[in-house]
């Protein structure tokens, strides 16, 4: 369990010392994605990469405030038992937005050498290997949009709705040149930043990578973008929905398959119906039969719901099209080896590594099983009442993830116990705090209480 990569090592003591490091975060994402660490002085940093570093074992299955949900296999059902947790040398990154600072991800382990399988990073590569076994290398691209608030009164940093102003992409250039700037010698490659349609709301997408660096490089992002917001008096937020008469944030990710051996697309096929091959078919009909599931994850918070609302341009159906944005899967322009598939279900607030996960399992389902496919929505999605509707709270998508269990076999069973009782646990601590909590009140209102519960750490 703990081999080391010799030549790795040579690099990460080169890079100490000509970056004068001096701490070393020791770094993990729970379920929410939020990243959860230990900073480690250099002088300890060999010890824990040759003997591993412990964490807490149940920080997996905590809600976003640290509560304790039972029921999740890793906290009383194991007497609260630490992991051990192994760095991952390729990951080593010098942060520059925290000086003489580095960071490094760690998977966890059970003391005997198991490897916790409820951990997000863990599961994708389980899953990457799984399409590795099948002669496919997995291409993954993010974008998310977020909101930037001032800090102390949590408003946005502008105005109005102005999505591609120029004015309000360059609000303060202070902060987007030296979030980009930041990004670009941390390894995380910016290709576009712009205003979005909400007040203080931004996009920034990220070029793609194959494999488990895709993930890792979007929660560097994330977290990344949240540091040094606060360093400019800002606040960086990926709640879904902070403003209820604002539009929601989303995170669309990208995906496609490429053949290890030769290099080639092999989603693409131009004589194939709408140019795809009959493998992106299986892969897209997957995706569109575990979507109610799936909202779990790409839906993973009760104030994501109020995302979905219908001329939002949030999809609210487990639909495709090509170029369509009122659909939840599409097919973007760009064909030949750029073709992909455009995942537009999840929200701000989702976690970059279930984004993946989910999205690779649903497909890699779909490469076994071959459910029939729908036809493309080539009008309209909101218009159209012969759709399958997402559903409509956490609730409801909680219901339809338990009993998804062609599922959970591409999964693992610790992960699927884990989310069932963080989510539940998620849902009766809203419960607990509104009368009208489901009616349509409270999902026509942000309550403080979401800002409080959310808003800093998502």
């Amino acid at each position: 369990m703990f081999q080391q990569r010799s030549s790795s090592l040579d690099s990460i003591k080169q890079t100490i010392r000509e970056h004068d490091i001096h701490f070393v975060r020791f770094e993990q994402a729970d379920l929410y994605g939020v990243s959860r660490s230990k900073t480690v002085p250099i002088n300890s940093f060999m010890d824990y990469v040759e003997n591993g570093l412990n964490f807490y074992g149940g920080l997996l299955g905590l809600d976003i405030q640290s509560m304790v949900p039972s029921g999740t296999g890793y906290a009383e059902e194991v007497a609260f038992a630490d992991h051990c947790t192994v760095p991952d040398l390729s990951t080593f990154t010098v942060l520059p937005w925290a000086p003489h600072t580095a960071n490094i991800i760690v998977d966890p382990y059970w003391y005997d050498g198991t490897p916790a399988m409820a951990s997000p990073r863990l599961l994708l590569k389980k899953l990457l290997q799984a399409y590795d076994d099948l002669g496919f290398i997995c291409r993954l691209g993010y974008e998310f949009e977020f909101y930037v608030l001032h800090k102390d009164t949590r408003q946005p940093v502008y105005g109005g709705q102005p999505i591609f102003v120029t004015l309000k992409n360059n609000f303060d250039m202070d902060f987007t040149y030296d979030l980009m700037r930041k990004m670009e010698q941390a390894g995380v490659r910016i290709i576009t930043q712009n205003s979005e349609h909400g007040p203080g709301q931004q996009e920034l997408n990220l070029y793609y990578k194959d494999g488990l660096p895709a993930a890792d490089t979007a929660m560097l992002f994330k977290m990344g973008a949240k540091e040094i917001a606060l360093q400019h008096g800002y606040m960086a937020t990926w709640m879904t929905k902070p403003f209820i008469d604002s539009s929601g944030s989303g995170s669309h990710f990208h995906v496609s398959l490429i053949d290890k051996q030769t290099g080639k697309n092999v989603f693409d096929d131009p004589d194939g119906a709408c140019g795809l091959t009959d493998l992106a078919r299986r892969f897209l009909a997957g995706l569109l039969k575990h979507a109610r599931a799936n909202t779990v994850f790409t839906a993973p918070t009760i104030n994501c719901y109020k995302r979905y609302r219908v001329n939002s341009f949030a999809p609210h159906s487990a639909t495709w099209g090509m170029e369509n944005r009122t659909v939840g899967i599409r097919l973007k322009g760009c064909r030949g080896q750029s073709t992909h598939f455009e995942n537009r279900l999840a929200c701000g607030g989702s976690n970059p590594y279930l984004m993946a996960v989910s999205t690779l399992a649903a497909g890699l389902e779909g490469l076994r099983s071959n459910p029939p496919l729908p036809d493309p929505i080539m009008d309209i999605a909101y218009t159209r009442n012969d759709v399958p509707v997402l559903p409509h709270s956490l609730e409801e998508a909680i219901r339809e993830f338990e009993q998804d269990t062609s599922l959970h076999e591409v999964l693992d069973p610790e992960f699927v116990k884990l989310v069932l009782a963080v989510k539940k646990f998620e849902v009766q601590t809203a419960k607990a705090q509104f009368a009208d909590y489901g009616t349509p009140a409270f999902n026509n209102r942000v309550d403080p209480w979401e800002w409080d519960y959310y808003m800093e750490l998502l």
